[in-house]
């Protein structure tokens, strides 16, 4: 009988534990997986890790990795890896011929990522934070400038920057409105759902030249920091809305409030910041063209479960010798 997997997760927290114990008891996968827990992520037990085959972590800083000789595997626990991958990382310490291979959980909050992004949409098309600032007000007389300023989602076209996991679940959702879909994707000949029109990422900008609304569910890397800026904003068409789910550094911010300030964009839904915590003197806290939601896009109370059956998954993945889902491309950094 082959030995255990012996599987470090770098959290104690009793929810993600319970989750994955009864996960692995659900596939009997008891006797194939030896769970430790460590308490600190920062400091964990160095024996733990030295026998450790895989990981489990928000991160796995740099000055822990020599401590993991047998490392075979890394699983985030969120779809986005930015500021946290490094060679070393990557690299077979036991002098074995392969890589360690680094995954991430996209998409187990596609769900949830998308229904934010739609409740967005609806807020404007509704008249939502006028509304609400007529509530708390008591001003029912609003309701005729309310009325004026609101669209019908049906026959607008969305454009999608990213057509991941992610980005098709807002495409599937968006068609259900009656939207037209546009989305682009690094390698476009991928099978796509949820997109009426797929386009290379080189053709970005014919995407936002043809969108009503805008949608950045892209990871951040070198390639897509500050993919929205000046020149975006020069070549929108008048009355479009932007949302951004994906991160915060995908924005030039300085450029996008100011362009709501002038209504050259018509609203923007922000989910992410660059600084977060968004600081008290962000424009974007009182902007009325502006929805801020304090990075709740991916929030669930499915997420530990969805994220425990991927590590199961995972785990089947590696007894078949196959190829581990959502593994990321050292030089793509996602």
């Amino acid at each position: 009988m082959p030995e255990p997997l012996h599987l470090l997760c770098l959290t104690g927290e009793v929810k993600i534990v319970d989750a994955l114990e009864e996960a692995f008891s659900l596939a009997g996968l008891q006797s194939a997986v030896h769970l430790e827990v460590s308490e600190s992520a920062a400091d964990p037990d160095p024996e733990k890790l030295a026998r450790a085959d895989a990981v489990i972590c928000g991160s796995f800083p740099r000055a822990l990795r020599a401590q993991a000789p047998r490392l075979r595997w890394v699983q985030f626990w969120s779809a986005g890896v930015d500021g946290r991958l490094y060679p070393e990382l990557f690299t077979d310490l036991a002098g074995g011929a392969g890589t360690v291979t680094i995954a991430t959980a996209a998409g187990i909050h596609a769900a949830s990522a998308s229904e934010h992004v739609l409740s967005l949409m609806l807020a404007f098309a509704r008249g939502l934070p006028q509304s609400f600032r007529a509530q708390q007000e008591k001003d029912w007389s609003a309701r005729d400038a309310i009325g004026d300023a609101v669209f019908e989602l049906e026959g607008k076209t969305v454009g999608i920057v990213g057509a991941g996991q992610i980005g098709q679940a807002i495409g599937l959702r968006c068609q259900a409105f009656g939207m037209r879909t546009v989305g682009t994707r690094r390698d476009p000949t991928r099978p796509t759902r949820g997109i009426d029109v797929l386009l290379s990422h080189l053709q970005y900008h014919d995407l936002i030249l043809s969108s009503d609304l805008i949608v950045l569910a892209l990871p951040l890397t070198p390639n897509t920091r500050m993919l929205f800026g000046e020149d975006e904003i020069e070549i929108l068409r008048k009355g479009t809305y932007l949302f951004n789910i994906g991160r915060g550094g995908l924005l030039d911010e300085a450029w996008v409030a100011k362009a709501l300030e002038k209504r050259w964009l018509a609203g923007a839904g922000l989910d992410v910041f660059t600084d977060e915590p968004l600081p008290p003197s962000s424009p974007f806290w009182t902007l009325p063209n502006c929805i801020v939601t304090p990075h709740t896009g991916g929030v669930t109370p499915r997420y530990w479960p969805r994220f425990a059956q991927l590590v199961t998954r995972q785990i089947v993945h590696l007894q078949n010798g196959e190829p581990l889902e959502n593994q990321v491309d050292r030089d793509l950094g996602y």
